[in-house]
């Protein structure tokens, strides 16, 4: 994480240690996570919201793409779609639940 949202997120915890080393471990994964990503970055965080579990949505992959240090457009544009195919697989999963009920 570099630029201005690592020196954000530094100023609010650094009377707090204990997520001051979150954030920098946190900062440590994602840069290893870049290096190997490169520009499938978009992808990974389009299927991570697009998984519809919790704690997979877009609140989470857009905390995901400030920490990754990501471009707000791409990142934007990656959690809508990945909550369009969340809705979709969602809806596809409970047309075949109440297919198998029974129930139109």
């Amino acid at each position: 994480m570099s630029g201005s949202n690592a020196l954000k997120h530094r100023a609010v915890c650094s009377k707090r240690s204990e997520y001051t080393f979150c954030l920098e471990k946190g900062e440590k994964g994602g840069q290893k996570l870049q290096a190997k990503a490169g520009k499938g970055l978009f992808v990974a965080l389009l299927l991570f919201v697009g998984i519809p579990l919790p704690g997979t949505g877009a609140w989470t992959g857009t905390l995901a793409a400030s920490i990754l240090d990501m471009d707000f457009k791409s990142s934007v544009i990656a959690c809508m779609a990945g909550v369009v195919l969340a809705g979709i697989i969602m809806g596809i999963v409970s047309m075949g639940a109440f297919s198998f009920i029974g129930i139109r």
